[in-house]
């Protein structure tokens, strides 16, 4: 697979804020602070000192340089020293840049969101503001949440279209071709990302980021050999590759070295293929970025693997595994959690305060009425009445925001313990199959090489096991696209790996429904499909999603054998559908005879 969406944070944290200059060199710099040291104090002169600070800072950050922290100490000194608010903002942005670089993720976004909040206090040019939020969008999506960073970009793109300079506007552009063009977001698709990709290129000349000139390229030269036009994509490639060189971007330069290798390994010429990502490897480390390196061995990994030099293979994937447990990902999913929290609490806390001061006023009111107008009790009634109706409907919006927060929590958990299954227990378990695999049988018994072929078996159904699992606990589908999506890509799972032929059948106008409530639908399916695969002994089975004006149907049924619905009323599988759907406020039926087949139908109301 192809590498380019990893670059959109590299390339984005290697820019800089500044509008006032094209690239300028890091002695221009700072020649340019030495000469505004001598200058006589102004607005003018301390704001742009704070500036250059900030630019000059960042630059040496992004190029690994030594004399980066002395700068940093110096921006924090000057901000301190200057009454220019933004200058705070500044200085945390820095911060969060120099952990953002070390990989240090949850510091680094902690910073991001206090320069974020400084900025925003602020107001005037957004320019710095928008910079900071896509420095905080990026760090999620390096931590896997891509859909945050879609809400952080959101955020961002009309205060990136309100400035002249075009850079934030590009990145932000260039992040949803991503999104639409890489295989990691389920999306794939490839015309809309070239467009997104084209929109780019359309606001370059009004760009000042070196960078983009070389990205674009990158980007178009990936769709159009996605596309077919391979012309045009070595066209593009090169011209990447060209003005990668000519400003020494080592992480495009990585991921060109990496499409290189990812032709090769499609067409199976492993040789050339190892040869590239080693050459990939060098310019991820010479680049500083702990990410970037660790991405291009597991690349390295994945093409020994292929090439079944498992001893390689293994040793990439040591080093893999060191620099991702290093890089604390799932401290910055329980970090923005954290700060979603505090912000839902100090929300309804106002909100409480607010009710509270109603509660007040309308309690004054009232006694003065009725002091002044004791004749009108009947309409003080009618009031009361109302008021109860105001707080009874008020309690049901506070019961639905509870539900909602719970399924907020189930949702993280689940997220949380699929990352488990899926990073820690499978990536052990497959270390265990490779060397298993890597075991030479040379002189064993016959019993021995049966005992091995068996363990070696079983190492896989668990593996397999354990990939499903992590993958039907929270599919990616279910909160991006849907119900209908999840269960089209739970079908396509199940036929990959089980004997019995699963069909999806989806009829209505297609809708999305709350989280909460395509959640508890898809437990239910994913409960009734395993019913079928432990106990139906069937060939087909059927799963249909229908959506109507005022319900949603799920119907799942296959052709087994059957069973007694008396006999098997208090089932704990029948039981937990029971619960679910009566939470829902819902019903249920279930028709089966033995040898017959059986259908279970559910219907929830969606209004």
């Amino acid at each position: 697979m192809l590498v380019r969406y990893l670059l959109c944070s590299i390339l984005i944290a290697s820019e800089v804020s500044s509008t006032q200059a094209q690239n300028p060199t890091l002695d221009t710099l700072i020649g340019k602070i030495g000469r505004l040291r001598h200058e006589n104090a102004s607005l003018s002169r301390d704001t742009t000192l704070i500036l250059t600070l900030s630019l000059l800072t960042e630059r040496l950050y992004n190029q690994n340089n030594p004399q980066a922290d002395a700068y940093l100490d110096t921006l924090q000194t000057t901000t301190r020293q200057l009454p220019w608010a933004k200058g705070e903002g500044l200085y945390l942005r820095a911060l969060g840049k120099k952990h953002d670089v070390q990989g240090k993720y949850p510091v680094a976004f902690d910073y991001y969101s206090q320069a974020i909040a400084a900025l925003e206090k602020v107001g005037g040019d957004p320019y710095e503001l928008t910079y900071a939020y896509i420095l905080a969008a990026f760090v999620l999506n390096n931590n896997g949440m891509t859909d945050k960073c879609i809400t952080y970009l959101q955020k961002a793109l009309p205060l990136a279209r309100s400035t002249h300079n075009t850079n934030n506007l590009c990145w932000i552009l260039d992040f949803f071709g991503d999104y639409n063009y890489y295989d990691s977001f389920g999306v794939r698709n490839y015309r809309k990302a070239l467009y997104y990709y084209k929109e780019v290129e359309k606001y370059l000349p009004r760009s000042t980021s070196p960078n983009l000139q070389a990205d674009n390229p990158h980007g178009l030269a990936n769709c159009y050999l996605r596309l077919g036009d391979e012309k045009k994509a070595e066209a593009y490639r090169n011209k990447a590759l060209e003005v990668a060189r000519k400003i020494n971007n080592r992480v495009v330069i990585f991921a060109i070295y990496a499409d290189l290798a990812a032709i090769h390994e499609d067409k199976a010429e492993y040789a050339q293929a190892i040869a590239y990502r080693q050459q990939s490897l060098d310019f991820a480390r010479q680049s500083g970025w702990k990410e970037m390196e660790s991405r291009a061995e597991n690349y390295l990994y994945q093409t020994y693997k292929r090439a079944g030099d498992y001893r390689n293979a293994l040793r990439y994937f040591e080093q893999h595994k060191a620099h991702e447990d290093s890089l604390g990902r799932y401290d910055v999913q329980k970090q923005y959690a954290e700060l979603q929290t505090r912000y839902q609490a100090e929300k309804q806390q106002l909100r409480i305060q607010e009710l509270e001061n109603e509660s007040l006023i309308q309690l004054r009111n009232f006694l003065g009425l009725s002091l002044l107008l004791g004749v009108l009790v009947l309409s003080v009634v009618g009031w009361t009445n109302r008021r109860l109706r105001a707080k009874n409907e008020l309690l049901l919006t506070k019961t639905r925001e509870i539900e909602e927060a719970q399924a907020r929590g189930q949702t993280l958990e689940r997220k949380r313990v699929a990352g488990e299954l899926h990073d820690n227990l499978n990536t052990k378990v497959a270390a265990i199959r490779w060397r298993l695999e890597a075991m030479s049988k040379k002189g064993w018994t016959p019993l021995d090489q049966k005992i091995h072929g068996e363990l070696l078996g079983m190492m896989n159904d668990v593996y397999a096991d354990i990939r499903l699992i992590s993958h039907n606990l929270l599919p990616v589908e279910l909160e991006t696209q849907g119900l209908s999506s999840a269960l089209q890509k739970l079908v396509a799972t199940l036929n990959a790996s089980n004997r019995i032929k699963f069909y999806y059948v989806g009829s209505g106008q297609e809708q999305r429904l709350s989280p909460h409530l395509e959640h508890q639908l898809y437990s239910v399916a994913l409960e009734l499909v395993n019913n079928i695969i432990k106990h139906s002994k069937a060939q087909k089975a059927w799963i249909s999603l229908t959506y109507q004006s005022e319900a949603t149907i799920l119907t799942v049924s296959d052709n087994g054998v059957g069973f007694d619905t008396q006999a098997y009323a208090e089932g704990v599988g029948l039981r937990n559908i029971s619960t679910r759907v009566e939470s829902l406020k819902g019903t249920w039926q279930v028709d089966s005879k033995p040898a017959l087949g059986t259908k279970i139908i559910v219907e929830v109301p969606t209004t």
